[in-house]
């Protein structure tokens, strides 16, 4: 089995934890490909935590796991047929590792060394019960739907598609933005406030969920408009579908806004009219039998810690 790794930058018990899942991997028959960013990721050497650092690559090179590296989407791309993209880190890491994978349609595992990470349900008591599970083919996929953007005026952005969500915010904080909104070709409102969210049933359970929006399923066909700090009460989180175009003109004091995808932020200059549809590829995610979307969401939310449901 063919595996890219990717990671972002650890801590001392991180990077011992993922030399050990890769030492594992290797053990099992992986082929190891390790994104660049663990060049940076140093360790200690021996399990005594000894003095001497290295990278994890180098420390994988000298026992001959690791074939090869990547740093981007398209020498990922070089590397094809690759089995599974594994993401060590949080969610933030996993939606790294997404625009790295974009289109190649390789799936991608998210092993969780963060805090509440709703992506990554593999974790340090149990990844060596899933991996294994992972080579006898005892898992199944799940496609995750993209938000893609369009923009009258070019944008200095990496990509054009978002796993999470899609965010217009205030680029002065001294200032609100209004925010006029179209779907399917309708007035919808002109949001008043600090921003609006436009996640997918993904992103639903990050930023969109602290300002107040549902949990939507991932297979769900839908998105959600999620005002940030709206100026009216009145004005609520709003479930659309995901068929619809959305469209956007953002009006402000200061002629300029904040965009992001995902994590990837730029400052816009008005005038400007955004258009955003359903990417037409999908991220496709490693499921298994104990990590199905409502087990997930009870535990990360301890929706089990009432006593009454521990009987």
């Amino acid at each position: 089995m063919k595996l890219a790794v990717y990671s972002r930058l650890s801590d001392e018990n991180d990077t011992l934890f993922i030399r050990e899942v890769l030492a594992a991997l290797h053990d099992m028959g992986c082929e190891l490909f390790l994104h660049e960013h663990c060049k940076e990721v140093t360790m200690w050497a021996t399990a005594s935590r000894s003095c001497e650092k290295q990278s994890v690559v180098e420390h994988c090179e000298n026992h001959d796991m690791v074939s090869g590296y990547f740093s981007n989407h398209e020498e990922l791309s070089r590397l094809q047929p690759v089995d599974f993209v594994l993401s060590f880190g949080g969610d933030g890491t996993y939606i790294d590792a997404a625009n790295l994978v974009g289109n190649l349609n390789i799936p991608l595992l998210g092993v969780n060394t963060g805090r509440v990470g709703f992506l990554t349900a593999v974790n340090r008591n149990n990844y060596r019960s899933f991996f294994e599970k992972l080579l006898a083919g005892q898992y199944v996929l799940e496609n995750r739907a993209l938000l893609h953007l369009e923009s009258s005026q070019p944008l200095q952005l990496d990509s054009n598609f978002a796993l999470n969500d899609i965010t217009v915010r205030t680029s002065d904080e001294n200032s609100i933005n209004a925010i006029k909104v179209w779907v399917g070709g309708k007035p919808v409102n002109t949001y008043w406030g600090d921003g609006l969210i436009i996640a997918t049933p993904t992103g639903s359970t990050a930023y969109s969920l602290s300002c107040g929006g549902p949990i939507i399923v991932p297979d769900a066909n839908v998105n959600v408009l999620t005002p940030i700090a709206s100026h009216t009460l009145a004005v609520r989180p709003m479930v659309i579908s995901a068929n619809e175009e959305i469209r956007i003109v953002v009006e402000s004091r200061n002629n300029s806004f904040s965009l992001a995808l995902d994590s990837h932020r730029v400052v816009v200059e008005n005038p400007v009219e955004l258009r955003i549809t359903k990417e037409k590829f999908h991220i496709q995610t490693v499921l298994f039998e104990d990590t199905d979307f409502y087990r997930i969401i009870r535990e990360k939310l301890l929706w089990g810690i009432d006593k009454r449901n521990l009987g």
